[in-house]
């Protein structure tokens, strides 16, 4: 199960990675100036927070204790949001004047855990 787990969160963060990747890409060549950074940036602000949560809660031996794997679960979830939010401010203090490709980045590279889901079932 954990490494199932772990080959589904590398393989959603790969396809995250391509997809932000390609996105900064159409920005850059449309919009040219700091856009294309700016939905570099989105994807980072999509991946690293998900790398966190799959890190925290997916180090764990099948036999775990249990209140060890919900406590890491409630960890994971909390400095995801953490990091969600300090990665979001950080991308409005830099990115401001392109916060819509950071902001439509970001969203299209969340997708993946949709995609993710309907491959997996």
């Amino acid at each position: 199960m954990r490494l199932r787990g772990m080959r589904l969160a590398l393989g959603v963060f790969a396809a995250q990675t391509v997809v932000g990747s390609t996105a900064a890409l159409g920005w850059q060549m449309t919009r040219g100036g700091w856009s294309g950074w700016a939905a570099l940036y989105g994807a980072a602000v999509a991946v690293a927070p998900g790398l966190f949560f799959a890190w925290s809660t997916l180090q764990h031996p099948a036999d775990a204790d249990p209140k060890r794997v919900v406590r890491s679960l409630y960890i994971g979830e909390a400095g995801k949001l953490a990091l969600t939010i300090s990665l979001f401010t950080g991308g409005v203090i830099w990115f401001g004047a392109e916060f819509l490709a950071l902001l439509s980045t970001y969203a299209i590279c969340l997708a993946c855990y949709w995609l993710a889901m309907a491959v997996n079932r």
